[in-house]
């Protein structure tokens, strides 16, 4: 594996913030933490989007050196918010920036999700300060390639949530035998406190009443050193305080969309009800989720021009948007451009679905148009 080369400008950015003996790690939610290092590298790993699932917004004040991906699941891939300011590292190799170094290790999604972007999962292992950290992502069961690249880890952020939504409890309990008995961080589990969402992942204590060692923390935030600390063998964070739950219009954006979807599934005879509650979502929230829903029932019903207009205008406001709608948004309004016959602006929309995307159904369609014009 190549190791990342810094540029020399980015590492005088870097300079020691304050001398500090140990490695800070600080919860923000689902499965995304800051790793911050003795010379205060904050590392981030998996920023969820705001507006899909979780029932709460990611804090728009947490600061980054560098941002990890495991996936690009919603829930895990929010890198966009930081721009092109911040590096973002997904794909497996060796890195390092200031005095953090990093490797991401090959693994796979845990069955059945991620197909559309082939269960591609990067594990990450962090060594800051001396302390090795590594964070599964929705790894599946580790293999014993896994495990040997992973070398030794002294803190496992695992997901533990009470229905099992990514790994079995003896699925993680194999993980932390095979590496060594590290300390454990649970992680993508259903908080306490908000929207009692996401209803398919469950609560964490259901998990933790199997475990011994468990210590619950006060706080979202603690500092790790070398020495493991007798008794503590598992380590509960609370979240972020700066999370806030969903407004009331993105709220009524999403039990619209459901309504919508319970229709449409119902049969065509539906279609203009359904398409009716996805209008009044796109009014409710302004959110690209709902404005691409709306504008390809638009496009449906053959209004090109007007379906044309609805996802100009809903790219050009987009801000901190998921890139999944963003992308499916552009792939469409691709579509249409061609449609109406103007081939240069359907490529160029094409050429950023190439560049950003994950989806693979979303890749080959600007593979094929592009090949042919």
């Amino acid at each position: 594996m190549k190791p990342y080369i810094i540029s020399v400008a980015f590492l005088v950015l870097l300079t020691p913030r304050i001398g500090q003996p140990d490695v800070l790690i600080e919860y923000i939610g689902h499965a995304s933490f800051v790793i911050e290092s003795p010379q205060g590298v904050r590392v981030v790993i998996d920023p969820f989007n705001s507006n899909r699932w979780l029932g709460y917004r990611y804090p728009a004040s947490v600061e980054a050196d560098v941002v990890l991906v495991t996936h690009p699941h919603y829930d895990h891939d929010a890198s966009y918010y930081w721009g092109s300011s911040v590096p973002v590292f997904r794909e497996p190799s060796s890195y390092g920036v200031g005095d953090v170094s990093f490797v991401g290790v090959e693994g796979k999604h845990a069955d059945p999700y991620g197909e559309d972007f082939g269960q591609k999962n990067t594990i990450w292992v962090l060594d800051a300060g001396g302390v090795r950290v590594a964070h599964l992502g929705d790894n599946g069961p580790l293999t014993e390639k896994n495990v040997r690249e992973l070398g030794r880890v002294d803190v496992l952020m695992v997901p533990a949530d009470g229905d099992g939504h990514i790994l079995k409890p003896a699925e993680i309990a194999a993980a932390r035998e095979s590496l060594g008995d590290p300390l454990v961080i649970p992680m993508h589990y259903r908080l306490d406190g908000f929207l009692n969402l996401p209803q398919s992942l469950g609560p964490v204590d259901p998990w933790l009443a199997t475990q011994k060692g468990v210590v619950r923390l006060k706080s979202h935030r603690t500092r790790i050193g070398n020495a493991r600390e007798p008794g503590r063998d598992v380590l509960v964070f609370q979240p972020s305080p700066e999370l806030r739950v969903w407004s009331e219009e993105l709220r009524e954006g999403w039990s619209l969309l459901d309504q919508a979807r319970e229709l449409m599934a119902s049969g065509p005879d539906q279609m203009p009800q359904a398409g009716a509650l996805v209008n009044k979502a796109a009014e409710v929230a302004e959110c690209i989720v709902f404005e691409f829903q709306w504008a390809r029932v638009v496009a449906g019903s053959g209004d090109t021009d007007k379906a044309i207009a609805l996802l100009e205008a809903a790219l050009a406001r987009a801000g901190r948007d998921d890139w999944q709608y963003r992308m499916s948004s552009r792939s469409l309004l691709a579509d249409l451009y061609a449609k109406s016959g103007r081939a240069e602006d359907a490529a160029a929309q094409h050429r950023i679905v190439l560049e950003k995307s994950y989806r693979t159904e979303l890749l080959d369609k600007a593979s094929a148009f592009l090949a042919t014009h």
